[in-house]
């Protein structure tokens, strides 16, 4: 098995990542301030428009034959996978505090490697399984089975999850055949400008001058917060850094609770660790560390990752 080279600059590629996880936050929590006065759909095309508008010099900067693919019906199974995501993940917010609907986003990881599994037929490791079982315990503990298994918000939240994984399995087999991030993203946010038009422009509401600034706010930071994951992972390998996305669930509890006002109660707290737990724990049983503390331990830099 072909194992990551230890990253040379993990330090940098760590803050970037930190960094890149508020800028999605800043996004999620003004969807969340909309609450139900905008139509989501057109958040999602605005969203995806102005992104595609930035990534677009990227990725044709070497010709547009540069974006030739043969790989097309991964990159569709991405795109219809990521922008439903997206799109539940901000419905799921219109119904929940934003701590909990970007924690069951965030399941994610506990449903890749089920897919994985499916698509690859990879055997699933002991440890991975424990890191899924502790992650769906954290997960019930946010939907309380005995009074709001139904409840929609919870469901769409779920669903996202669901769906994320889905798209983050077609980036990993992407990325296993060379394709170009610039090139992945830019289908994706095509895509989405696309497959959202139509539905923006039947359920078109006129933004006032706040909600345009808003939208804008939306677009540029999910922009902003791809660009630097993106270098972030210059700098460090996917095991040492996609820990971190956990982050967001934390600084989503931040700006929920200093921003709107709205504190997270005891099981969402619970749920947000059993969740937080389960993710990081795939990681640290990867590592077999001798001692806690060789967890957190940086390696010592080789040389110089390529720009």
């Amino acid at each position: 098995m072909k194992h990551e080279e230890n990253p040379s600059r993990l330090g940098l590629g760590i803050t970037i990542a930190l960094v890149a996880y508020i800028f999605f936050v800043i996004a999620s929590s003004i969807v969340w301030s909309f609450k139900k006065q905008f139509p989501t759909i057109q958040i999602i095309f605005f969203l995806s428009l102005i992104s595609l508008l930035s990534i677009s010099p990227v990725a044709l900067r070497k010709g547009i034959k540069h974006l030739k693919t043969n790989h097309f019906p991964i990159h569709l199974l991405r795109d219809i996978a990521g922008m439903l995501s997206y799109f539940l993940y901000f419905v799921a917010i219109r119904y929940l505090n934003l701590t909990d609907a970007t924690t069951l986003n965030y399941t994610a990881p506990f449903f890749v490697p089920i897919i994985w599994w499916i698509w690859m037929r990879e055997k699933i490791n002991l440890h991975v399984w424990w890191s899924i079982i502790i992650g769906f315990m954290g997960v019930a503990v946010i939907l309380n089975p005995t009074k709001q298994i139904l409840q929609e918000g919870f469901i769409f939240g779920l669903i996202a999850g669901m769906l994320s994984a889905v798209s983050l399995t077609a980036i990993r087999v992407l990325n296993l055949k060379k394709e170009p991030m610039s090139r992945t993203l830019f289908y994706f946010f095509l895509f989405g400008t696309l497959l959202s038009a139509p539905f923006a422009t039947i359920y078109w509401v006129s933004p006032t001058p706040l909600q345009w600034a808003k939208i804008a706010g939306v677009g540029f930071s999910t922009v902003i917060a791809q660009m630097l994951l993106t270098v972030a992972y210059r700098y460090g390998t996917a095991s040492f850094l996609s820990p971190l996305a956990y982050a967001t669930v934390i600084y989503a509890g931040i700006s929920s609770w200093l921003v709107f006002g709205v504190a997270p109660g005891v099981r969402s707290l619970i749920g947000t660790i059993l969740i937080i737990t389960g993710g990081t724990l795939t990681y640290i049983l990867k590592k077999k560390p001798e001692k806690i503390r060789e967890t957190f331990e940086i390696p010592n830099p080789k040389e110089r990752p390529p720009l």
